[in-house]
């Protein structure tokens, strides 16, 4: 990852993301809404910066307390 180019990282991590169970999980609303908060500017340019690995390092990290925010379980969720 570290030879990659930084301004693909959120590109190439959404790529990923809409592939995993948990997107499959989400109504189309909570993606809408995850989508439009990752790409506010304010975000962009405040929160998602610095080398490829840690954009997607942070990228993860919000994905994740959206998920938490949703009651997300490793097992068991949404079935």
């Amino acid at each position: 990852m570290n030879s990659k180019i930084k301004e693909n990282a959120q590109a190439d991590w959404t790529d990923m993301i809409i592939k995993s169970w948990t997107w499959a999980k989400l109504t189309d609303e909570e993606k809408n809404r995850f989508g439009d908060e990752i790409n506010k500017s304010i975000t962009q340019k405040e929160v998602i910066k610095g080398t490829y690995r840690q954009r997607w390092e942070i990228l993860n990290a919000l994905y994740s307390m959206f998920l938490e925010g949703l009651g997300y379980k490793p097992i068991g969720w949404r079935e």
